[in-house]
């Protein structure tokens, strides 16, 4: 399973222009073409404990909230976790999420008040991926790392010379460029 989600990352990556070292900014903006519709991040000081990202598609957008009272890195993994929520929702559309009755009202009244604009029934669906006892949200979770994974080893990659002979034996050597 877990090489068939390499693999398929790799797809993605390369199909969106995505090549190392990983900008989130330019992840997202190709995929927001790739989409036709904006995908706006937004960090906000979601409330502890709870979720530390979310994923709100709308008709005309997709809005990514993410916490905003921790480091610039796992801000980097939470956004990474709700842009692969939008691939994993591309590539089973048609895949049942279950009842809308299975959050609770109190997790959908919090939300409410605190964002009265958003649709209950959405919060509901929202909140069906607060958790990792969830299959889709531990594989989101684990190809958010993937990709953070190989970004640090790819960025710690010393660049490729000029000289097109040193970067032949560069390449010989195994200075790998591209998704691991």
């Amino acid at each position: 399973m877990e090489r068939d989600l390499h693999r398929r990352l790799r797809q993605e990556l390369r199909e969106l222009g995505i090549h190392p070292p990983l900008d989130v900014e330019e992840l997202v903006k190709a995929l927001s073409e790739r989409r036709g519709r904006p995908i706006v991040l937004r960090s906000f000081p979601l409330e502890k404990p709870g979720p530390s990202g979310l994923w709100v598609d709308t008709p005309q957008m997709d809005v990514i909230l993410y916490q905003q009272e921790t480091t610039r890195l796992h801000q980097r993994q939470i956004i990474l976790h709700e842009i692969l929520h939008i691939l994993v929702a591309e590539w089973e559309k048609d895949q049942a999420e279950g009842s809308p009755e299975e959050s609770p009202d109190d997790f959908v009244e919090g939300w409410a008040t605190l964002i009265p604009v958003l649709d209950p029934k959405l919060i509901r669906r929202v909140a069906r991926r607060c958790s990792y006892e969830d299959r889709e949200e531990c594989s989101v979770e684990l190809a958010a790392t993937i990709i953070l994974e190989w970004s640090s080893v790819l960025d710690e990659l010393p660049p490729l010379s000029e000289d097109p002979e040193v970067r032949r034996v560069q390449s010989a050597l195994g200075d790998r460029r591209g998704w691991l």
